[in-house]
């Protein structure tokens, strides 16, 4: 159901039931007239306050997407970065160990060559 269609609903079934009050309503008919006068601007002035609020709500929540989607870009970036650097930072740090675990294993063959040679 769209909103058009309720709304059109609502406000017959609104002028129905008026009609039907008018009629059997025991008070006099000036003060069922202002009665209703009063209540329908109560009611239209509630409908455009919920339709300003609707509005205000839609701009709140488009403005905060936009800002979550530069504030998720900028931070990616900002990931970005500090991983590249991290990894320039700790390449000397792994280079030493990869020429550690080398020299370890050309001692380990050189270890067991030496004890093949001594059986």
């Amino acid at each position: 159901m769209n909103g058009k269609s309720f709304f059109s609903g609502f406000f017959t079934g609104a002028a129905i039931l008026g009609i039907i009050t008018l009629f059997t309503t025991p008070a006099a008919g000036k003060n069922v007239r202002a009665a209703c006068k009063e209540n329908t601007l109560k009611l239209r002035n509630e409908f455009e306050q919920v339709a300003n609020d609707s509005k205000h709500v839609s701009l709140q929540l488009k403005a905060t997407a936009k800002e979550g989607k530069e504030l998720f870009l900028t931070v990616g970036g900002e990931v970005k970065d500090s991983i590249n650097k991290w990894q320039q930072d700790i390449e000397p740090a792994v280079s030493q160990l990869k020429a550690d675990i080398e020299a370890l294993q050309k001692n380990v063959e050189q270890a067991t060559m030496d004890r093949n040679e001594y059986k």
